[in-house]
This record gives structure tokens, C-alpha cells and sequence, in this order.
């Protein structure tokens, strides 16, 4: 993927279309919805340049982490395992703000501006009779819509940079995995996991992580389960991605 001198993320052209961070993040979040979404962690914002369906993002490490005790085995398991686990026991990590809000670090200062676009995917997710919101950061909480607070189950730090914070994290996830969600449907469901198709999945995610172009993503798309339903998201954040780039251009030029 090109970057800028600042290690922001720049467009570039991949075959037909005109695409940028957003276009890999949208493809590779849509390999991992639930078809109903039941845990759902919510966020203020990515961070620019890692994300957790890349499996690179410092959330997606401690998020891995907390399920250690619940099911042991996911300490020897790849990021593709666990991607797979966690979409298949009702998981979606989703944020308030679809774009970064800072130049370093996930996170945002103020996301009220973005609460209208945000409850319009709200309303658009699939989820179970018993879906719950975990929230991270717990300052989160007080702007969320109260159709979201009505099934808000925790509020949790962050795992940022100080290591009390990521201990609270693991202890409080530990808890709504273990409540929430139980041990033992946890377990059921890893044991139908199959290690193999989880690998192939992750090496859609991997390239869009990459950068790769519309040639080589249609190529790993081809003959996926949910082939249709991926190419409908890749099609339309790309033209997407294009038209915003053509409305900068012609703003530029006034």
C-alpha cells in the first residue's frame, strides 16, 4: 500500500479503481461479520495504519489475550483461528468513527459528530434477541445514544500504553466472556473451527492489510462462501473511495 512521507496512508490506483484505507478496512471487516452480531465491542475510532481485522491493532492482541483463560488453547492458535472464534461466537468490533481520527493512535477527542451516520449502521446490523455493547473507552459512555446504552453490559479501558489498564481490560473482558457469553458454549464453538478454512479467510484480510490490488482481491474472493456479499463491499467502497477522490480533486480546482 503507498504511504505518504508521514506513514499516513496514501490512494493509490489498483486496476479499475481508486482505493484507500478505507476500502481494505470495509473488505476485510465484511470477511469477519456474524451473520447476528451478540458481543459487540465498541469503539471511538481506528487507528490509521493498524486494525483489528488485520490482526495487528493493539486492541486485537488483548482482545486475544482475555480469551486465554476462558479457552486456553487460543494461546497456541493463529490470529486466523481467532478471528474465526470470534466472529462465530457473535463477535464485531466496530467503532463509532469509520475513519481515523488521529494521526498516531486509534481513538477520538469528540465523536458526536459522527452519532447519526454511526446509528444508521446501527440499525442496519443484524444482531441476537440478547446482543450486548461492551464499550471501550468507558469515557464512551456518556455520549452514546440511549438505544445503545439499553444493552450496554461493560464499559472497559482501553489496553493502551499504561500496563494497569491493559490488566483491567483482561480482568474485565474475562468477565463478560465468561458471563455473557459462558465457557462452554466458548469451547463448543472453537471445536468446530476448522483451522484450514480460518487460514484462507485470513489471507483475504492479509491482502487487504497489504495493499493488494482489485486483481489479486478477486482472486482470493472467488469461490468464498459469501463470494457475493464481499464483492458487493469491495465494488462499493471502492467507487466510493473514488468519487471522494474525484470531489477533493474538483474542490481543489475551485
Amino acid at each position: 500500500m503507498a504511504k505518504s512521507p508521514s506513514g499516513k496512508i496514501a490512494r493509490e490506483r489498483t486496476g479499475r479503481y481508486l482505493t484507500d484505507g478505507s476500502v481494505y478496512r470495509a473488505l476485510a471487516a465484511e470477511v469477519y461479520r456474524p451473520e447476528k452480531a451478540r458481543l459487540i465491542i465498541l469503539g471511538e475510532a481506528p487507528p490509521p495504519e493498524k486494525f483489528f481485522y488485520f490482526g495487528d491493532s493493539l486492541f486485537f492482541q488483548y482482545l486475544r489475550r482475555a480469551f486465554f483463560s476462558v479457552l486456553p488453547e487460543t494461546e497456541q492458535r493463529d490470529k486466523a483461528w481467532f478471528l474465526t472464534l470470534f466472529r462465530e461466537i457473535g463477535g464485531w468490533r466496530i467503532d463509532i468513527c469509520e475513519e481515523p481520527q488521529r494521526g498516531t493512535k486509534g481513538g477520538a477527542d469528540d465523536v458526536t459528530p459522527f452519532l447519526n451516520a454511526f446509528m444508521l449502521r446501527w440499525h442496519a446490523l443484524p444482531r441476537t434477541e440478547d446482543a450486548i455493547v461492551v464499550a471501550s473507552p468507558k469515557r464512551l459512555v456518556p455520549v452514546l445514544p440511549e438505544e445503545v446504552k439499553a444493552v450496554l453490559a461493560a464499559s472497559v479501558p482501553p489496553p493502551g500504553q499504561w500496563n494497569s489498564l491493559r490488566r483491567a481490560f483482561l480482568t474485565e473482558m474475562d468477565r463478560v466472556l465468561r458471563q455473557e457469553i459462558g465457557q462452554k458454549e466458548i469451547q463448543a464453538v472453537a471445536a468446530g473451527i476448522d483451522p484450514d478454512m480460518a487460514t484462507l479467510e485470513f489471507e483475504i484480510a492479509m491482502a487487504c492489510a497489504e495493499g493488494q490490488g482489485d486483481g489479486e482481491l478477486r482472486r482470493l474472493i472467488k469461490g468464498h462462501p459469501r463470494e457475493k456479499a464481499l464483492l458487493t463491499v469491495w465494488q462499493r467502497a471502492s467507487w466510493q473511495s473514488s468519487a471522494d477522490e474525484n470531489a477533493d480533486q474538483e474542490a481543489s480546482e475551485l
